[in-house]
């Protein structure tokens, strides 16, 4: 309601002659007033073009996109008699007149749009009221003009994420283009994300950097051997996220170098993770809003389609306009190396947490990261959370990406779901844009960390017991890569094992295998260094995971924290490219 209405119905009640009744309707304005333009701005905001005052369609909408087809009325409380608002209430004076006036008004709107859906318009009603809970009318807008884009561009579009993937497809164009500057003193890099507008950013290269390889290996080279980040402006538009399951910081980080890359500021708004040591290196390189060390059923807990609950009502107060939700949501139940749960762990339900979330918050864009395995679940998390974000609007796709691909130094595969309000996004189409000719090595990653000082947790090598310490130095001093039997445990000497790769030693030319929690330990996997008697160090892998120098894991004092944490984290580069296309 607007303070003209406002002021109409408290001196309503008082007024008794007409004259000054007169004076006071004359005052009340028809048209820009402060609710329409509140209104205007959180459409706006919300990332959709409409224009205003529509005079060409039936009661003359107060904002319109004429493409998607829809069309949304402000409506004042008083004149508009919204019923059981306390903002309207029939003057004591000339009571016959005014129940006459508001029943003329309602026949009217209703006239107004029924014509307006004839002529094929879906419409929304926002009564003024509904400004003073901005972020659930925020939602509200989303969600319709969200969905009936959606409907428009995809009128006949199925709901198998297959098909739709085939009909999201666009023209493809190389997502970037990277070259040497004189001397080969700096590499820049030309992002086209959107294929029409183009965005540049340039890297020196140090003295150390690997000779023969091509720009794009130089310029991410120079990037992982960064000892401070670069700093936004705090003058460019903002992005503002939401990371569930953030880990140290993987996704965000992605996010944040896509938003440097075509001219925004990644504000860090929300971050939610178990670990404490995790979300403590995340609000140390990130400074989120808020941060909660807690399990997310503990603040998003109502049903799928249901009310909002008080925990979720606390939850989105204060909560700002949400450009991405990132979401990490925990794998070890669908993992194959998991011979317990597997495929039946109750945590495999804590992805349709993130659905939840978008149901009641409403972000723009979602990417969520989890293993391949993750559509076998037996709880259908996966289909139960792609159905429910295509309800509410969303275009969405999903499938699995090769991080290699990308420019991971390691045999990595993730599966990715990505929705969003306002654009479709293909996966393959983006893979495509953004895959590199040449697969990176682990020499390409860490070859320059071979002789760096053990000086603290991050830069030292796990401890190894007695036997394994015989069976790495048996690796390196022999030149061979895999442990012959013999000298494996009991288990895996009889031969038909299938665990080739674990008291393996990693190779400098091939990328690393899948970094896990374990690359400390030799029994977990191919992570003996492929120069030096020992395992990988957290720094080495912090590396091969695609985090740079200047990331600060300096608040971390335990291996095992810092071992959990990185061979737990996501790397940065499905983050980065996806953000690249939500984002332009």
């Amino acid at each position: 309601m607007t303070s003209r209405d406002e002021e109409v119905l408290g001196l309503g009640r008082k007024l008794k002659t007409t004259p000054e009744r007169s004076r006071l309707m004359a005052r009340v304005r028809q048209s820009g007033t402060s609710a329409e333009r509140a209104v205007l701005r959180l459409v706006r905001s919300c990332g959709f073009r409409c224009a205003v005052k529509a005079q060409e369609l039936p009661g003359t909408p107060d904002i319109v996109n004429h493409d998607a087809k829809w069309a949304i009325f402000v409506h004042g409380c008083f004149w508009h008699a919204h019923q059981g608002c306390s903002l309207w209430t029939i003057p004591r004076n000339n009571r016959a007149f005014w129940r006459r006036k508001f029943r003329d008004n309602r026949e009217r709107d209703e006239r107004n749009l029924k014509e307006l859906r004839k002529l094929g318009y879906s419409a929304l009603v926002v009564w003024a009221c509904e400004l003073r809970r901005e972020t659930s009318l925020r939602r509200r807008i989303l969600r319709f003009a969200g969905r009936v884009g959606n409907r428009r561009q995809n009128e006949n579009r199925p709901t198998d994420l297959s098909a739709q993937r085939t009909q999201c497809r666009s023209s493809v164009s190389p997502g970037e283009s990277y070259r040497f500057g004189a001397s080969r003193k700096y590499v820049t890099r030309i992002v086209r994300p959107n294929g029409r507008r183009t965005f540049t950013s340039r890297l020196y290269l140090g003295k150390s950097f690997s000779s023969g390889i091509d720009p794009s290996s130089a310029y991410d080279q120079a990037f992982l051997r960064r000892t401070e980040p670069r700093l936004s402006n705090r003058g460019l538009p903002v992005i503002r996220g939401v990371d569930f399951f953030s880990g140290c910081g993987g996704l965000s980080l992605g996010t944040r170098e896509a938003c440097l890359a075509i001219g925004y500021r990644f504000e860090a708004l929300l971050a939610v993770d178990k670990d404490p040591s995790s979300l403590q290196v995340y609000k140390v390189n990130f400074n989120p809003q808020r941060a909660y060390n807690c399990d997310i059923r503990d603040m998003v807990d109502g049903p799928l389609r249901g009310r909002l609950t008080p925990s979720e009502t606390q939850l989105l107060k204060g909560l700002a306009r949400i450009d991405i939700l990132l979401a990490g949501p925990p794998c070890q139940g669908h993992s194959d190396l998991n011979n317990h749960t597997r495929r039946n762990d109750r945590r495999n339900k804590l992805y349709e947490r993130v659905g939840r979330f978008a149901e009641i918050a409403g972000p723009k864009h979602i990417l969520i990261e989890n293993v391949p395995t993750v559509v076998r679940g037996h709880d259908r998390a996966f289909d139960t959370t792609a159905d429910l974000l295509l309800a509410l609007g969303y275009r969405v796709d999903a499938g699995v990406v090769d991080l290699c691909e990308l420019g991971v130094p390691q045999r990595r595969r993730r599966h990715i779901l990505v929705a969003s309000l306002t654009k479709p996004v293909s996966i393959k189409d983006v893979m495509e844009k953004y895959r590199l000719a040449q697969i990176r090595s682990v020499a390409w990653a860490i070859k320059d960390l071979e002789d760096e000082e053990g000086s603290s947790v991050f830069t030292r090598s796990f401890r190894h017991n007695r036997e394994n310490l015989r069976r790495i130095m048996y690796l390196t001093t022999h030149g061979v890569y895999d442990l012959p039997n013999r000298m494996r445990p009991p288990c895996h000497q009889n031969g038909n094992h299938s665990y080739k790769s674990m008291y393996g030693r990693l190779k400098y030319d091939e990328p690393a295998q899948t970094i896990t929690s374990g690359f400390g330990s030799p029994g977990q996997g191919r992570f003996v260094h492929p120069n030096q008697p020992r395992t990988l160090t957290p720094h080495e892998a912090a590396r091969l995971q695609f985090f740079p120098d200047f990331f600060d894991f300096s608040c971390v004092k335990t291996r095992t924290a810092l071992a959990n944490m990185i061979g737990n984290a996501v790397p940065m580069k499905p983050s980065y490219v996806f953000s690249l296309e939500l984002l332009t």
